[in-house]
Parts: structure tokens; C-alpha cells; sequence
């Protein structure tokens, strides 16, 4: 059996943006231990390296074939990430771009030079990590990392990112109209990412922001027909799973329990409450089964009583012509008494 595994959105939580982390992704395979190879589901326009590495490094120690598989967007440290299947695919359609990792700062001059030179540590270890990966030197990659390149599917074959050719697109988009890297930006940097990703989306044809498509911790795709891509369901959003209304309880990767009746989002149940809750149904079978069990045992009492009832009457009725007959010989000889 082929697992799947989602990393969607930004990596890592900062910024006050939950974003995904190392706990969501062994979650995800802990969910799935009968799987005997795993697709890694990529759409994410990057975030924090250290917590891009940290999931690089945990997919590759799964011991397991993994196959990535890009969608949407893919960038910044997510291709890190992505670099992680032996077999590394992308959907029609993907953005790819990989840079330099950069943030920003406010301090004294020394704290503002110490911080360069933390960051001048990430880009030598994102270099040597593309240099052994890709097989490249550093002349091949630094003017790519530089300048932020967005690359072309044949390009990114070239390159040796990609294993093997694209994937047709579903008619669905998963792009997001921001994101977030690395550091604490000022408002100056956000509203230049922003602008950058508004380029981006028409550059490949996204004019406008597509509807919300989720995936559950199985894979099956959950398509909020009236919610925008970066809109959150909520209850009474409706839904639908290839083309039909989506119906009954589906588990997402985070660990909370969607709950659809006739193709309307009815319940979100948290992971803890889920648990709780199923521990309450069982319970309420449980307590259903005793009652059927006490219902069996009053209607086999009733049978008894009222047997007993109706051999008691059987006796009563037996009784009658011997009292009959007493009280027939008893006025005989009240009239023979008479005679006399």
C-alpha cells in the first residue's frame, strides 16, 4: 500500500501564521503504518530552513521509497523538501523557484553584522545541499540562487530536480495569495512578496484566486465549491467529492474530523475531541446493547408471568364443577330435609 503525505502551505509557524511543522509530518506517517512507500504531496511557497531541513531529513530516514509530487507552488526551502523522493515529479501548471534564503533585522550594527553572518551560514549549507543533490557546482548555482530563478519544466529536468516528466493537472488550483519566508519582515517586505506572487499568478495565466480544494489524511479531495484558496472552512461551507455532495466524516492531516450531511460542512471536531467522541459512541453502543440485553430480559419474565397467569386460570376453571357439584348435593339435601 502507497501512503500519502501533505505538506501544504508554509513551513514552519512564525509570523503568527500556523504553519506546517516536523510533528505534523511524522503524524501523518504514524497514521499509516501499513504503508510500504509514501507520496509526498508538496504545495508551499517555502518558510523557516531549519524546519525544511528537519523534515528533508526525517523523510529520507523513513527507510520507505518516497515519491515527491509537486502542486501549485513550489519554493524556497519547500524544494529542499521536495528534493527528498527518489522519483520527484510536478503537476502541470507548478510554480518552481529556488533563491537565497534572506529575512530582516533591527539591532546595533554588531547585532545586524552577527545576523549576516548567520545568514551567510544558511546559504553555504543550501548551497553544498544543491551541490550534492543536483550534482552541480557552485558557478552552475549561485547566479540561479541570486536572482530567484523560476524554473521551467525543462529546465528543472535539466537540472536534475525532476526525475521524470509532468503530471496533467486536475482542473483545480491550490495557489495561495501570499506567503511568508523566512524572519520578521517589516510591511515593506510583505507587500513586495505579495506583488511578487501577484506577478507570478499572471505570469502563468491565475487571474483570480481559484476555490478551496483540501485533502484528507487519505488523500481524497474535499472541494469547497464557494470558499476562495485561502479561505478556512467552516461549518455550514458546502462541499463536494468528485462532483457528488460530500457525505459523512472525513480526518485531515492535522488531525481534526470534517463532518459533511448531504454536502454541508455540519461538524469540526478537534483531534482531542475526536478521540473523546468516539469514546462516547462507543460507550453509547455499549450502554444500547445493556438495554437491548435488559428488554430481552423483561419480555422473557412477561412470557413467564403470564404463563403462569394463565395456568393458574386453567386451574381455577378445573376447580368450578367440583364446587358445583358440592353445592348441587348440598341443596338436595336441604330439600330432602324439607320432605321430611
Amino acid at each position: 500500500m502507497t501512503g500519502n503525505i501533505y505538506i501544504s502551505g508554509q513551513i514552519g509557524t512564525f509570523d503568527g501564521a500556523t504553519g506546517v511543522t516536523l510533528a505534523d509530518v511524522i503524524a501523518q506517517v504514524k497514521k499509516q503504518p501499513k504503508a510500504t512507500a509514501f507520496n509526498v504531496h508538496i504545495n508551499s511557497e517555502g518558510g523557516l530552513v531549519d524546519v525544511g531541513f528537519d523534515i528533508y531529513n526525517y523523510l529520507k530516514s523513513v527507510g520507505k521509497p518516497l515519491t515527491t509530487i509537486g502542486s501549485g507552488i513550489v519554493a524556497s526551502i519547500a524544494t529542499v523538501i521536495f528534493m527528498a523522493g527518489s522519483k520527484r515529479q510536478l503537476r502541470e501548471n507548478t510554480s518552481f523557484m529556488v533563491h537565497l534564503p534572506w529575512g530582516s533585522s533591527m539591532g546595533t550594527a554588531d547585532e545586524l553584522e552577527q545576523y549576516a553572518d548567520q545568514l551567510r551560514a544558511v546559504e553555504k549549507k543550501l548551497i553544498a545541499f544543491y551541490k550534492k543533490s543536483l550534482n552541480l557546482n557552485e558557478q552552475a548555482l549561485i547566479p540561479l540562487l541570486r536572482n530567484e530563478t523560476w524554473l521551467t519544466p525543462n529546465q528543472l529536468t535539466a537540472l536534475g530536480f525532476t526525475t521524470s516528466r509532468l503530471i496533467p493537472a486536475a482542473p483545480k488550483a491550490y495557489l495561495k495569495p501570499k506567503f511568508n519566508m523566512k524572519g520578521n519582515f517589516s510591511e515593506r517586505d510583505r507587500h513586495w512578496m505579495e506583488s511578487l506572487f501577484t506577478k507570478v499568478l499572471g505570469k502563468f495565466g491565475h487571474g483570480s484566486i481559484m476555490n478551496k480544494v483540501v485533502q484528507d489524511a487519505t488523500g481524497i479531495e474535499i472541494d469547497f465549491t464557494d470558499l476562495p484558496d485561502d479561505a478556512v472552512p467552516e461549518i455550514g461551507a458546502e462541499a463536494t467529492i468528485d462532483g457528488e455532495p460530500a457525505q459523512g466524516e472525513y480526518v485531515m492531516p492535522e488531525g481534526q474530523t470534517y463532518v459533511f450531511e448531504a454536502g454541508v460542512l455540519t461538524e469540526i471536531i478537534e483531534e482531542d475531541a475526536a478521540e473523546e467522541v468516539a469514546m462516547l459512541r462507543s460507550e453509547n453502543k455499549t450502554l444500547k446493547r445493556q438495554l437491548n440485553s435488559i428488554k430481552g430480559e423483561v419480555l422473557a419474565l412477561k412470557r413467564q408471568v403470564g404463563s403462569k397467569y394463565s395456568f393458574d386460570a386453567k386451574k381455577a376453571s378445573n376447580r368450578r364443577p367440583a364446587e358445583n357439584d358440592r353445592t348441587a348435593g348440598l341443596r338436595e339435601y336441604l330439600r330432602s330435609k324439607k320432605g321430611k
